[in-house]
């Protein structure tokens, strides 16, 4: 047999040329144990970036493009075909303003950032049914008070899947940035975990919040599934700190308040019971009263 030999690659001018001599995995362990792993972390690395592709591709496949290249200040567009950075590719923004110069549209994205990029970069999104129905009927973006939305009246069985699946059906949920411990930002948008909670999970009549990238899409949301069977219990959907979020909360602390003034009640009875169950001459005698 042979021993295990491996060649390492140089990448010179875009070129892999074979080093001069392999690795010998017999007489060299260690630099053969170190290319597997280095390897091995590539791979890896390589596969994140695919996956991170895909889903970059499954929102551009969910969003309704119109084709037009009719660009104005406001329009909602998304980004694409960005070769230097694609991890940009398949955000949504807002048109801001167009640089003459630069021949660039600045386009403005949900975390407040801005960015230069050329029009065929760009493609404009289409409102959807749901949302083109509730700014007809209810007014402008103006009106909106908020883009997050607080729901009740939860089943025990919800999950923040639950709540991401049905949600994102009517428009893009907003993502919450993972902070280090300087409190910074950390890795891409995109993998950011959608801001959508589950507050208790596991109990009858939770409640929850979900927040959209736009606050059209969440007058939508209320108008679609606010009164929907989820998992059997039909819910409420309104606007996070409005009036009647308020009031749910405020009805959700008193009654957690009653409970637990009951559960105190109920062992003041206990001990009671319990005292005037057993003799005065007794007490003590076995440890401290209860």
């Amino acid at each position: 047999r042979h021993p295990i030999q491996v060649w390492p690659f140089l990448l010179i001018a875009g070129l892999p040329l074979r080093a001069m001599a392999p690795i010998d995995a017999s007489k060299d362990p260690e630099a053969y144990a170190k290319y597997n792993k280095e390897r091995a972390e590539k791979l890896k690395k390589q596969k994140e970036v695919d996956k991170q592709a895909e889903e970059r591709e499954a929102r551009l496949n969910k969003l309704k493009l119109t084709g037009s290249k009719d660009f104005k200040v406001g329009a909602q567009v998304v980004v694409v075909g960005l070769q230097k950075n694609p991890e940009k590719n398949g955000s949504l923004g807002t048109l801001q303003n167009y640089n003459v110069e630069k021949e660039r549209w600045a386009v403005e994205f949900h975390t407040g950032s801005t960015n230069n990029f050329k029009t065929e970069n760009l493609q404009l999104v289409e409102s959807s049914p749901a949302e083109a129905a509730a700014s007809t009927t209810e007014g402008d973006e103006g009106e909106i008070p908020t883009s997050k939305l607080y729901i009740t009246g939860l089943a025990a069985a919800t999950t923040v899947e639950d709540l991401i699946k049905l949600f994102s059906s009517i428009g893009m949920l907003d993502r919450e940035p993972v902070r280090n411990a300087k409190g910074k930002s950390k890795g891409y948008q995109d993998e950011w975990p959608f801001a959508v909670k589950l507050y208790k999970p596991g109990h009858e009549n939770g409640d929850g919040s979900v927040n959209f990238v736009d606050k059209v899409a969440a007058r939508a949301a209320i108008k679609t599934y606010n009164g929907h069977s989820l998992k059997g219990s039909v819910i409420t959907v309104q606007y996070a700190g409005g009036e009647g979020a308020k009031e749910a909360a405020e009805a959700k602390m008193r009654k957690r308040s009653r409970s637990r003034d009951r559960l105190a009640e109920l062992d003041r009875l206990k001990k009671k019971l319990k005292d005037e169950e057993r003799p005065k001459e007794l007490a003590g005698i076995f440890g401290p009263d209860i």
